[in-house]
């Protein structure tokens, strides 16, 4: 996710057009016919297979990270979005369809081509909602669909309709004192782990990593500490690990691993990508 006042310039970031296909893996990242998963005759082992469905962009191209070497391969450009619009995030739900938010718009995603399809305007009391983050999260309800939310600057989280773009409040992250805790970048829900976000509280310049707890209005449980980082905008998942997708500014970015526990984040790779949003689906495997 990026904040709305750095959606006014948008960056085009250059790469193949074609989506690689590392580890003898096709587009949809599942193995190829061809691939194999065992180790040679002399009884290597096998590299770790690579079948991540973590996906990333900047703000006009789809991305989606290999976890087993952190380098992200192109799908392809973010075509279809309205005007000059860029993709502040995306949200992917538990059989793998994508749907994707600009500051006005919600759109469908094809997770093979990056092709992005307009289903509606966001609104929310009648106004442009400028939303930043998106997510689908595990039915709260505990059965029926995923559910589609997003949080904004005061801290709300609304449902959204996927086939309208109509949305519901449904609760707020909560305050620190007299600090409100506010959505700085992104969330996800994966089943068996929870729902978490990025946020801001009060003047601290960098990002927190909560755990929001959807059958308590959704509130917000604040470690200790910050992730030590800034401009996380956007949160993904695989095998037990969190992933943040920091936009550094103009051609640059870095991705942090983030702790589940102490929310404290660690350096892993710098590139030339700026992120400005990831997501993943709900059900993401919790054990590598």
């Amino acid at each position: 996710m990026v904040r709305a006042p750095m959606r006014l310039t948008h960056f085009l970031v250059a790469g193949c057009l074609v989506a690689c296909s590392p580890n003898g893996r096709n587009n949809t990242g599942q193995p190829d016919a061809t691939a194999s998963d065992t180790g040679s005759a002399s009884g290597d082992v096998a590299p770790p297979i690579d079948d991540s469905k973590v996906y990333a962009h900047s703000g006009k191209v789809l991305y989606r990270l290999d976890t087993t070497t952190l380098v992200p391969t192109m799908i392809g450009n973010l075509t279809g979005l309205v005007g000059n619009e860029s993709l502040t995030d995306l949200a992917i739900d538990n059989q793998n369809h994508m749907l994707g938010v600009s500051l006005d718009n919600l759109y469908t995603i094809d997770a093979a081509t990056g092709a992005a399809t307009l289903i509606g305007t966001i609104k929310v009391n009648g106004t442009m909602a400028g939303f930043t983050s998106l997510s689908f999260v595990p039915n709260p309800a505990g059965s029926g669909d995923d559910i589609l939310v997003s949080a904004n600057g005061q801290g709300d989280v609304y449902q959204i309709d996927t086939t309208t773009a109509m949305t519901t409040k449904i609760g707020n992250f909560g305050t620190r004192g007299a600090d409100k805790i506010t959505s700085s970048g992104d969330l996800f829900g994966v089943v068996n782990f929870g729902v978490y976000a990025t946020v801001k509280v009060g003047t601290d310049p960098n990002d927190y990593l909560v755990k929001v707890d959807p059958t308590q209005n959704w509130k917000a449980t604040l470690p200790a500490n910050d992730t030590g980082v800034a401009d996380i905008f956007g949160l993904g998942f695989w095998g037990g690990k969190i992933y943040g997708f920091v936009n550094v500014g103009v051609d640059s970015g870095k991705i942090v691993q983030l702790d589940a526990v102490t929310g404290q984040g660690s350096m892993t790779k710098t590139g030339a990508i700026r992120w400005y949003g990831a997501g993943v689906q709900t059900n993401a495997p919790i054990i590598q």
